[in-house]
């Protein structure tokens, strides 16, 4: 029998489809192989997925840590925030009338306004004189890692130990009365004059946070290449030039960790102002903290101390997620 003529392609003469153009011949492809599951044995095997479970059977006890003592009595705290709560009964679910009895509270309103004076009239200064000592620190000066060290030594310091110290020295015949003395300055009732109270817990704080951060801002200037500076240099560039448009850029990650861990270390103080001045003189240094513990555990109203405690968690949320938000929208200038 004749083979049909074909075409220099090879394609039959006869063989068109329904609009008339030659039409390659079909050709089944093979079937593809099925996909076989790959089991949990097969998936241990691999070098990175036992990199991945190692990393997790190392984390599993801080998460578990996590979980008991804090994601935990967090969720313990608002229930009890709903209740009415004096530590020797059972809790009385109540609602909202703790939350709503805190707004009337004049006793809150002063510790929200004493914990708002202590936060930004510590972290104001802290940002603006840690930065400038880190700024000094990263230069060539003599002895610059023994100063480093003996700078850093109040930040080490035990609370206990640190708010002792300070209580002496607020003594009215204490160190810093006798150097306003020496300078023909009257001495101050640190513990005594509402006035002056706030600012000698400031002066503290400023003592023993600023070098904390000053490491903090130390440790992100040196991660600043050194060639920015030179080639800005060699541009003509001044030192107040570089300042702005290399070191302040680069340091806005620094900046942000230190301005979020700063507020949220100012909003919980607690220990030195229990062991300072207790809260006074008439509630002028009783922060939120201090009205939570003595709400909770000097008149037993642990529901009234929990809602308290909402309170001052969500005021942290939010300055936290502000400062997120306004560092993230500079970044996209």
């Amino acid at each position: 029998m004749a083979r049909p003529p074909v075409r220099a392609n090879g394609l039959p003469l006869g063989l068109r489809d329904s609009a008339g153009v030659d039409a390659r011949p079909f050709t089944a492809r093979p079937a593809a192989a099925p996909r076989r599951r790959r089991g949990l044995g097969t998936l241990l095997r691999s070098a990175e997925a036992r990199r991945q479970l190692w990393g997790y059977a190392f984390l599993a006890p801080m998460l578990l840590l996590l979980l008991v003592f804090k994601f935990l009595p967090m969720v313990q705290a608002f229930y009890l925030s709903l209740t009415s709560y004096d530590l020797l009964s059972a809790p009385r679910f109540v609602g909202l009338s703790n939350y709503t009895a805190l707004l009337r509270d004049p006793l809150f309103h002063q510790s929200v306004g004493a914990t708002a004076y202590f936060v930004f009239g510590t972290c104001v200064p802290l940002w603006i004189l840690s930065l400038l000592l880190a700024l000094v620190f990263n230069t060539a000066l003599p002895a610059r890692n023994v100063l480093r060290l003996i700078y850093f030594l109040p930040a080490i310091m035990p609370v206990v130990v640190y708010a002792t110290v300070w209580r002496f020295l607020f003594h009215p015949y204490g160190l810093l009365n006798v150097g306003l003395h020496a300078i023909g300055l009257p001495a101050v009732d640190w513990l005594g004059d509402r006035r002056a109270t706030m600012p000698g817990f400031i002066l503290s704080a400023e003592w023993r946070f600023v070098p904390y951060f000053m490491i903090v801002y130390l440790a992100g200037l040196q991660n600043i290449p050194q060639e920015y500076y030179e080639a800005a240099a060699i541009d003509g560039a001044s030192g107040l030039q570089r300042f702005r448009a290399i070191t302040l850029p680069l340091l806005r990650p620094t900046g942000l960790l230190v301005i979020v861990v700063s507020l949220i270390l100012m909003s919980k103080v607690f220990t030195n102002v229990l062991i300072i001045s207790g809260g006074g003189p008439d509630g002028a240094t009783r922060v939120l903290s201090l009205f939570i513990y003595q709400t909770g555990f000097q008149f037993f109203k642990m529901g009234l101390a929990s809602a308290a405690s909402i309170f001052l968690l969500l005021g942290m949320m939010v300055f936290t997620l502000m400062q997120l938000r306004l560092f993230r929208d500079g970044g996209h200038d």
